[in-house]
């Protein structure tokens, strides 16, 4: 290569980025950090808070009435499992950074405890809160299945069906 090429090179090169500049083209664009955005809520999560809540439910159902005791527990103990299911999904897909994490000599954060569930005194008003509570769970499973990836549609098809279970088995 001759020295004037090279010479021409850089004159192009320096004239070019000049002008990339003047445009209002930030150098390296490609290495600009990205923008804090929030990612949007992640529809696992009404389903994961849902499966808590029934799980108060069920176990106060089961203190409180004898004779749905033992289908309460039962169904306390599955949407207990479903819970967990979804929030290590949620974990999976939004890991929490390590400086957030609370570390095993540090105390975690303290969080508000959820409010309490106080099953309906009549065992027949108790039997059908159960009933609504597992339809709007099976409900709410059931449209996400064929709107999130296949995994997800699979666990949430399992959830609803075992929610179906639940309500056409209850005392």
């Amino acid at each position: 290569m001759t020295v004037a090429r090279a010479v021409r090179r850089r004159v192009l090169a320096a004239a070019l980025g000049a002008g990339a500049l003047a445009l209002g083209v930030p150098p390296l664009a490609g290495c600009t950090p990205a923008q804090s955005t929030p990612p949007p809520p992640d529809p696992l999560e009404p389903v994961a808070e849902q499966a808590e809540i029934d799980v108060r439910l069920a176990t106060a159902v089961a203190a409180a009435h004898p004779d749905l005791a033992r289908s309460a527990a039962a169904l306390a103990s599955d949407r207990r499992q479903h819970a967990a299911a979804l929030r290590a999904e949620l974990r999976r897909v939004r890991p929490v950074p390590p400086a957030t994490a609370p570390s095993s000599t540090t105390a975690p954060a303290s969080t508000t405890a959820p409010p309490p569930v106080v099953a309906p005194l009549d065992p027949a008003d108790a039997r059908a809160t159960l009933a609504g509570a597992l339809q709007a769970a099976q409900d709410m499973a059931s449209a996400l299945v064929a709107a999130v990836p296949g995994h997800r549609g699979a666990l949430l098809a399992s959830i609803a069906a075992c929610c179906a279970s639940h309500q056409a088995l209850l005392p």
